[in-house]
């Protein structure tokens, strides 16, 4: 008997031992792809700084060129300088998942300082320390998360490549200035300078047919837009239609940023983004029905009893049936009749 009991304790302490790794790992893929999502944003307000500053970067001749605009140093922007100049939310985090910090990095390269295209300008947003296990070599099971996460457009410092950061089709070389910050396992994102934005000082200010930046009229578009960005409002954004959500998420997905509001990717529902991660917002009713043994979804006097919401004795997709009540007898006249009432699954 005592044998026996060792067995099973032994068993039970590998299963336990098994399982706690499996969680541990499974909350890191989620906290690498939380890091993706978190370095984005950062991403997309590198590239607002690019677009609003084009001809200044590529003509700067002095690191403090951007003083006056806001920035100490334009080729290593901080978050704070970014966030007072209205190209980073309010609401973002310097500090982040996997206990990472973000640095941000312009350099040019070509005939600088110059006029665009001469001259071309890139952004780089990268993690701070790599990703490196505890040994000091890259962890490249979290990379892969990270490099799925960011859906093609990351880049990695590699132990092989160490003078590089590499991703699909691009390898851009470390900046010299800070290659103490690119150690292998370095996660980036680039953020690129579209060649529309440049042309020098009066380049699209033509009043009948461009915005400027901080414009006042109203463009009183007549057909669609296509925005690739974020679309940003400083009140609030009104729609005489609707607000059509077109990706659906599933409860517990990694998201950003913090508050945003998604939709659920099976069945109705909404979901808010709370600390990384998609949660349930607001669920309409799942409705309920009877279901008789005999007389199916009618009750004795003939009437309909199935569900309003779906118009037949089942529940709305993502919902699950609970028993609510039960009356009658499966060998009596009357058949059983029993009731449910259907809860959102999540």
């Amino acid at each position: 008997m005592l044998l026996e009991f060792m067995v099973v304790a032994i068993l039970s302490l590998v299963l336990a031992v098994w399982a706690g790794g499996e969680w541990a790992q499974r909350s890191r893929a989620l906290q690498a792809r939380s890091l993706a999502a978190w370095m984005e944003i950062a991403r997309d307000a590198a590239d607002a700084f690019l677009a609003r500053h084009a001809h200044e970067l590529a003509v700067a001749p002095a690191d403090d060129a951007l003083a006056e605009r806001g920035f100490a140093d334009w080729r290593a922007p901080r978050w704070d300088e970014l966030r007072a100049a209205g190209l980073l939310a309010g609401g973002w985090q310097a500090a982040g998942p996997l206990r990472r910090t973000l640095g941000l990095r312009v350099v040019r390269e070509g005939a600088c300082p110059g006029p665009v295209p001469d001259c071309r300008v890139q952004a780089l947003v990268h993690a701070r320390p790599a990703l490196q296990t505890a040994r000091g070599g890259v962890d490249e099971a979290l990379v892969a998360e990270w490099l799925q996460a960011a859906g093609g457009r990351g880049m990695v410092v590699w132990p092989h490549r160490p003078g590089f950061i590499s991703g699909a089709g691009l390898r851009i070389p470390v900046p010299e200035a800070d290659v103490a910050d690119w150690a292998p396992g370095t996660v980036a994102l680039a953020a690129r300078m579209a060649p529309a934005h440049g042309g020098g000082p009066g380049a699209g200010t033509d009043d009948t047919a461009y915005l400027r930046i901080r414009d006042a009229r109203d463009p009183d578009f007549q057909g669609d837009a296509t925005v690739q960005g974020v679309v940003r409002s400083g009140t609030r954004l009104a729609a005489s239609d609707s607000l059509h959500l077109e990706q659906g998420w599933s409860v517990g997905d990694a998201c950003a940023p913090e508050g945003a509001l998604g939709r659920l990717g099976k069945g109705p529902g909404l979901l808010s983004c709370r600390q990384g991660a998609w949660v349930p917002l607001a669920r309409p009713a799942g409705g309920g029905y009877l279901l008789n043994s005999r007389r199916g979804c009618q009750d004795s006097l003939g009437g309909s009893t199935v569900n309003p919401v779906t118009g037949m004795c089942a529940c709305p997709t993502g919902y699950v049936r609970a028993t609510v009540a039960e009356s009658g007898s499966v060998t009596g006249p009357e058949g059983l009749t029993i009731g449910y009432l259907c809860l959102p699954q999540d």
